[in-house]
């Protein structure tokens, strides 16, 4: 058995996802697993009581990434990482990145991303929307947020897809390709260090600089943070969305065909979230003391993780969960956390997803797959964040190469 399957196969459950084998009589909310590692830990669920574990300051992230502690990846997290801090380190961090992801940054930054949505969609009959649209619109945000000079683009959406494994699907060669993206980070650093300019990477070298409000372990892991999660979660949760609407072209047909599209992406965007979360478990988190979770005691340093793919299909909390709804009011989910751990950049990213599928609607009212959809091929379970490797998509509807006279691009 495994306990992440979901009952219908097209709710949530996009590719393949990690085995978590039940160990003991768990109640339907909380049940004991062995994680893919071996390791023996809690799976949490439920909306409501997911929710809460996620605010509760008696599960540490910062025990969670110890050397003994109980893990769910092979991959254990860099322990200066911000995701891997508990407060008061984990808020000092995490106000020096807050502004470039507030609501008027970016705000700020929406004209831009439509300007290359656009660039990347014109002309085109075909496209694979993963390599050649999610990819390079993720680069460049997430390299304009930072100050990544333009040029330079290909050249970090390159490194990243080889160390993150975006497109190859593989971990052979991982580790040595996430060394050279760690070296052009470093490359950045001193850049930003030498001549700090109005961005992200600047305020954070400044900070490291002249006030040491960060050390240099915090300073590399937190623009690496910002690299990866901003680029892999984003092309992952554009392949997600567009998946979950290729498999409901009803629900296409809705949000191309809307009066309104900017007001129809942005409910849509929520429902996609809550249907196809490109993250489907939280972080571990280790529990300080023994905590009793409904019927269940969760012993101190016993380890525990939220499933958010379970969570945002709980009946208890979402009417006719398994329903793809563009329209449903609220979409609740806990796609980008709860809590203090709440996703720095969940603002960025439901703006580039909500433009990202403007764009794709008005150029594509027609959007159909060119390959079968039970066919695509998928990140590895083992992978953090998941997504389509391919998805390769006809923008116009198909005619026949004699009665065009062209080839398709």
């Amino acid at each position: 058995m495994n306990p992440l399957n979901l009952p219908s196969r097209t709710a949530g459950q996009h590719g393949p996802l990690p085995d978590f084998l039940p160990t003991g009589d768990g109640v339907a909310d909380i049940t004991p697993v062995v994680a893919p590692t071996g390791d023996r830990i809690w799976l949490v669920t439920a909306f409501d009581l997911g929710r809460a574990v996620l605010t509760d300051e008696r599960f540490s992230r910062a025990a969670a990434v110890a050397p003994e502690a109980p893990a769910i990846h092979p991959m254990r997290p860099d322990p200066a990482a911000l995701t891997s801090l508990d407060p008061p380190q984990h808020t000092r961090l995490r106000r020096l990145v807050n502004r470039p992801f507030t609501p008027r940054a970016v705000a700020a930054l929406e004209e831009g991303i439509r300007r290359q949505a656009r660039r990347l969609l014109a002309g085109r009959d075909r496209i694979d929307l993963v390599a050649q649209y999610a990819m390079p619109l993720s680069a460049a945000t997430i390299c304009r947020v930072l100050g990544v000079p333009e040029a330079e683009h290909a050249r970090f959406a390159g490194l990243a897809d080889r160390a993150l494994g975006v497109t190859t699907g593989t971990f052979e060669e991982q580790g040595p390709a996430r060394d050279a993206l760690r070296a052009y980070i470093s490359e950045l650093i001193d850049r930003a260090r030498r001549d700090p300019g109005e961005h992200v990477l600047g305020t954070l070298a400044t900070a490291y600089d002249e006030s040491g409000a960060l050390s240099h372990d915090e300073l590399t892991a937190l623009v690496e943070l910002l690299l990866n999660a901003g680029y892999e979660t984003s092309i992952g949760q554009l392949g997600l969305a567009v998946v979950s609407l290729l498999e409901h072209p009803e629900q296409w047909h809705r949000l191309a065909t809307a009066p309104h599209r900017e007001a129809a992406a942005a409910a849509a965007v929520e429902e996609l979230l809550r249907h196809a979360p490109v993250v489907p478990m939280s972080f571990t988190r280790v529990a300080r003391q023994d905590v009793r979770l409904g019927t269940v005691v969760v012993r101190a340093g016993e380890a525990l993780v939220v499933s958010l793919l379970h969570a945002n299909f709980d009946a208890r909390a979402h009417r006719d969960p398994d329903r793809l709804d563009l329209t449903r009011c609220p979409a609740r989910h806990l796609t980008f956390g709860h809590g203090a751990h709440t996703c720095l950049g969940a603002q960025l990213a439901r703006t580039q997803l909500r433009v990202a599928l403007e764009e794709l609607a008005a150029a594509a009212p027609d959007l159909t797959p060119r390959t079968p959809l039970p066919s695509l091929h998928w990140r590895q379970p083992e992978a953090v964040v998941r997504g389509p490797l391919t998805l390769p998509v006809n923008l116009a509807l198909p005619r026949p190469e004699a009665a065009t006279g062209r080839r398709h691009p």
